[in-house]
């Protein structure tokens, strides 16, 4: 995968603690790593609020299709 190289301002605590953590060659990695996590729940959030939407208005139609639908049948 090709890279970019950016910049980016950490609160210095935060910082520090990445460093604690993290050796400082893999910083690269892991806040890919996490950047991708966040990413892929932020898409999960979304398709799961646009399924749910959809839902509804599936819902909605087939509550309108039933009176079309049971209208003149008497």
């Amino acid at each position: 995968m090709e890279t970019a190289r950016i910049n980016v301002s950490l609160p210095k605590e935060m910082l520090a603690e990445l460093s604690r953590e993290v050796e400082s060659r893999k910083r690269s990695r892991f806040v890919a790593e996490a950047i991708r996590r966040l990413l892929e729940e932020k898409r999960k959030k979304r398709l799961a609020a646009e399924y749910k939407e959809a839902a509804q208005d599936i819902r909605r139609i087939n509550q309108e299709l039933e009176g079309v639908i049971s209208d003149g049948l008497d």
